[in-house]
């Protein structure tokens, strides 16, 4: 993180009444961030080395973020998209006894808990000390089953991560980038603080498009991108399907002013992604996972190839073994918090496979459904198909326990007909189609993680225990119209 604070230090120096951040209450300069961040980090001074932030994002979420760090702490995100349960468990695994909140009646009934208020103070402190490293922040996974996990990120992973995203992104200081994912999430601390931060480039973080990502309406996200004029922003597959629905229904194309949009969390149609193209957002693919620091491989600008996420990052050695995507490298992580160090080489649990250069994701292991017939299916392969429908939210394949007949559950946000579900699936062959469907409501209660992937074991359930539609055949669907 050393070269963050360089160049935050850089820009006070020579630029510093240009605009760094906006959110919706407040603008910074690069002069008020500096003065901000040093505040935060002067009043840290007494506090635990570990410190939560529960900040749903913004302004306030970067000092905090930033003056954690430069005061050598360790810093653990509180989602504000986690269940109460999920972040007391975090409070408890990790052993916070200190959080940054503006609401300090959140911890009311927690009284060992110190609640620390990111405001600025008033006190013009001196200038920006030279950061002396070693903070690591802690990132909880919700995993796809059980508690969530805390991976422990340190400089050494952040720091081969930024330079080889610079110099893939071509990040300058004429960028805006318009943050859409929480801040609570690694890789949008990094594309949303960081990568700006190093090019000098402004952000602009609008919570009203944030909340699209859970299911409000999309207009505000569309209408951002058209009054803001960002150069870069980072979406979800679910949410980038909604925005591009809504462009065709407008009958407009994204403003020209975008050179890089990224997408990853899940795996996103080739159909969406030629939509995506189509009304003229530069869509760019790209894997990744918070244990190797959020970015593996990514499609650079100018050479995005659908279907692929791009070329592997600099730096890192990423082998399949036995089709299980391994990586090797700086950028993967210190290890799980209470747990063993990580091993030199990570085993991520994601299918692949390399076309030349550029590798394919082919879904995860845990998630691969045997039939009784005896084949393999990647539930990703059948979802995707689905997925690229906008009124769908997500989807998810499974086994029925009680006959083994392949189900599929849709979260739709209007409804739907089979016959819609259907013809999606057409082009699969006969034994990786499901002869049902379950539809539910996009807030079926842990279904869905923030990134819009479904929670494949209350799927399971959901499939076990839901009364089911008849998915018709193709054929039968023609003679029904004819």
């Amino acid at each position: 993180m050393k070269p963050v604070f360089e160049a935050l230090a850089r820009h006070v120096a020579t630029r510093p009444e240009i605009v760094a951040f906006r959110d919706d209450a407040k603008i910074v300069t690069w002069a008020d961030l500096s003065t901000r961040v040093v505040d935060l980090a002067s009043r840290l001074a007494g506090a635990p080395n570990t410190v939560g932030i529960a900040l749903a994002g913004g302004i306030d979420y970067v000092v905090a973020d930033l003056a954690v760090t430069l005061s050598g702490r360790t810093q653990v995100p509180l989602p504000f998209f986690f269940s109460n349960e999920q972040n007391a468990h975090i409070l408890m695994d990790a052993q916070i006894s200190a959080v940054i909140a503006l609401d300090a009646s959140l911890f009311s009934a927690l009284p060992h808990i110190e609640v620390i208020d990111p405001t600025f103070s008033g006190n013009e402190g001196p200038s920006m000390p030279e950061y002396q490293g070693g903070a690591e922040r802690v990132i909880y996974t919700s995993g796809s089953s059980g508690r969530p996990k805390g991976v422990v990120i340190g400089d050494r992973q952040l720091d081969a991560s930024l330079a080889a995203l610079s110099k893939m992104s071509g990040a300058t200081a004429t960028d805006r980038h318009l943050s859409i994912l929480p801040l609570a999430q690694l890789l949008e601390q990094i594309c949303g603080i960081f990568l700006p931060i190093l090019a000098g480039a402004e952000t602009i973080f609008r919570f009203d498009a944030t909340k699209a990502l859970f299911g409000a309406p999309i207009k505000p996200l569309t209408d951002t991108f058209f009054t803001e004029l960002p150069t870069t922003s980072l979406l979800a597959p679910s949410l980038l399907g909604r925005w591009v629905a809504d462009l065709e229904l407008r009958s407009e194309t994204a403003p020209d002013s975008l050179r890089f949009v990224a997408v990853g969390g899940a795996s996103t149609a080739p159909s969406l992604a030629t939509s995506a193209r189509a009304v003229g957002i530069p869509l760019h693919e790209g894997y990744g996972l918070s244990e190797c620091c959020a970015v593996v491989a990514m499609n650079r600008p100018g050479e995005s190839v659908v279907g692929t996420v791009g070329p592997v990052l600099d730096g890192l050695d990423v082998k399949l073994e036995n089709g299980e995507i391994t990586v090797e490298g700086p950028t993967v992580m210190v290890g799980y918090l209470n747990g063993d160090p990580a091993p030199a080489r990570w085993k991520t649990g994601d299918l692949g496979h390399f076309v030349g250069n550029r590798l394919v994701i082919d879904g995860r292991k845990d998630a691969l459904l045997v039939t009784g017939a005896g084949r393999n299916i990647s539930p990703e392969w059948v979802e995707q198909r689905i997925n690229a429908d906008p009124r769908i939210v997500s989807s998810a394949l499974g086994l029925r326990d009680a006959d083994g007949f392949l189900v599929l559950v849709v979260a739709t946000a209007q409804s739907l007909p089979v016959e819609k579900i259907a013809r999606s699936l057409a082009d699969l062959p006969d034994y990786a189609k499901p002869t049902e469907v379950i539809f539910v409501d996009p807030a079926e209660p842990g279904l869905l993680f923030p990134v819009g992937t479904p929670d494949r074991a209350v799927a399971k359930t959901l499939i076990n225990t839901r009364a089911a539609l008849p998915l018709p055949n193709l054929e039968t669907i023609e003679s029904l119209a004819s």
